[in-house]
């Protein structure tokens, strides 16, 4: 253990928890653009405060932030994070978001709330903070580091998902990536997931047109006596597409997709046992699960199934009060999420072949986002390295064979062909929505969670090739 680097942590703690605050004031929405320039300003400035070389890459979108710090360390780790974030505007924020203020909450006491607390500028410059402590005590880290920072992530990291396959050399004596993340959730368990789902983000637009309904502008709602109405042919193209059950009924849509293998089912299986479920409908404020069932059928339903989401729907008059409208067309945000072996393009093949078997050719799809799926293996010297970091600190980590949610991981094990890991102690929730906040207290963990890493991997690895 570094106990020494530990010590300075916590006896410096309020400095950085200030560093966290003060980078988390500053906005970086990636849809807008505010803030974007600044933020990646201020990732090279902490990459170069360090020691390292960094630079702000201009891209056709927003900037990617590359640096390297050189160790004369034997192994060298890619760190890949994100500096945007969503936007604010949700209703019911208790503080400013872009204030960072610090508040109390129920279970988890001081807790700074603020946009990207959790998603993913808390952690950003927690880690950079925890670097500074470790160089301060041993004057240098245990590894090399590489940094690719990314400015669009919430975009579905456009830029980056086409800069990292068409500069490789930039990365080529990267031997695993970390990203590193507040892992315990709601009831402060630590966890771990070994890959991540795909997604196929899109659109589906009904319009007025040959089949009928009013093609340029909505009419008055009297007429719809007369007149087909586009709201309601693309809700009966979604009816199609689902069936009562909330089973996917798009043929062909999980074609290739295959089971968890049969270890990690067995650690899934004991993972349900033994956490269950009952935490997650409290915090999430759900009364039961769609599906019936308990135990590790339930979470095989999360962890190895694709899913059909509907993001958002509207079309004609949303407003207050009444307005009797016949819109001249409708529109759906939908997500696929997908398991190994499913192929995005595959996804979007079989859903336009779907509607228009249906006799719903018209509906007009255009697909906005797309990631691969990815996956670790669980015996990967970065996944052991995370594990006995958390072990150490005294956490079981529950493991799950797969992120339900997506990131492009796909960059790293398709294009550069190197594992990843996301892991590190702390707590934050409620991303993308208002009062997103991280506990005080988890951002110390962090930082300690983060130099005992970084001091287990060059162990295991080194272990690992010599057992080979």
């Amino acid at each position: 253990m570094p106990d020494d680097v530990i010590s300075y942590l916590e006896q410096n703690f309020p400095a950085d928890l200030e560093a966290v605050r003060e980078f988390l004031r500053q906005p970086s929405i990636s849809y807008t653009g505010e803030g974007i320039a600044e933020t990646a300003e201020l990732v090279r400035q902490m990459i170069a405060d360090l020691g390292g070389a960094a630079r702000v890459i201009p891209t056709a979108g927003h900037p990617l932030v590359y640096g390297r710090l050189d160790e004369g360390a034997e192994r060298t780790l890619l760190y890949y994070s994100m500096y945007d974030v969503m936007p604010a505007d949700e209703p019911g924020w208790s503080a400013p978001p872009f204030a960072a203020e610090i508040r109390d909450l129920p279970f988890y006491g001081p807790s700074i709330i603020a946009r990207g607390a959790v998603n993913t500028k808390g952690p950003t410059a927690a880690f950079f903070r925890a670097l500074r402590g470790y160089k301060a005590v041993r004057g240098k880290l245990p590894v090399n580091l590489i940094f690719v920072v990314e400015g669009e992530e919430e975009m579905g990291s456009r830029q980056f998902n086409r800069f990292v396959p068409a500069h490789k050399e930039l990365f080529a004596d990267a031997e695993a990536v970390l990203f590193p993340f507040f892992e315990q959730d709601e009831q402060l368990q630590a966890f771990l997931t070994l890959g991540t789902k795909g997604i196929l983000y899109f659109e589906l637009k009904a319009r007025g047109g040959d089949w009928g309904g009013p093609r340029s502008r909505g009419i008055h709602g009297c007429f719809a006596g007369w007149v087909a109405n586009p709201a309601w042919r693309l809700v009966q193209a979604l009816s199609t597409m689902v069936g009562p059950d909330d089973r996917i009924l798009v043929e062909g849509l999980a074609d290739g997709a295959v089971p968890i293998p049969a270890a990690e089912r067995q650690l899934m299986q004991e993972q349900a046992d033994l956490y269950g479920t009952q935490s997650f409908l409290d915090a999430y404020d759900i009364k039961r699960f769609k599906w019936p069932g308990e135990g590790v059928d339930v979470w095989e339903k999360l962890f190895a199934e694709p899913t059909l989401n509907i993001d958002g729907i509207w079309g004609g008059y949303t407003g207050p009060e009444t307005k009797t409208l016949l819109p001249h067309e409708a529109t759906v945000k939908m997500d696929v999420r997908m398991v190994p072996n499913m192929e995005p393009d595959h996804v979007v093949a079989a859903i336009r072949n779907h509607l228009d078997r249906h006799g719903f050719a018209d509906i007009e799809m255009t697909v906005l986002n797309k990631y691969y799926w990815s996956k670790v293996p669980l015996e990967a010297p970065v996944t052991q390295a995370m594990l006995r970091t958390y072990e150490q600190l005294g956490h079981r980590p529950q493991v799950q064979p797969i992120n339900p949610g997506s990131a492009p991981y796909w960059v790293f094990e398709r294009v550069l062909g190197i594992p990843y890991i996301t892991g590190g102690l702390g707590h934050g929730s409620r991303q993308h929505s208002s009062d997103e906040y991280c506990t005080v207290q988890g951002i110390l963990d962090f930082e300690k969670s983060m130099v005992l890493f970084l001091e287990n991997y060059p162990q295991v690895a080194a272990a690992a090739a010599g057992s080979r």
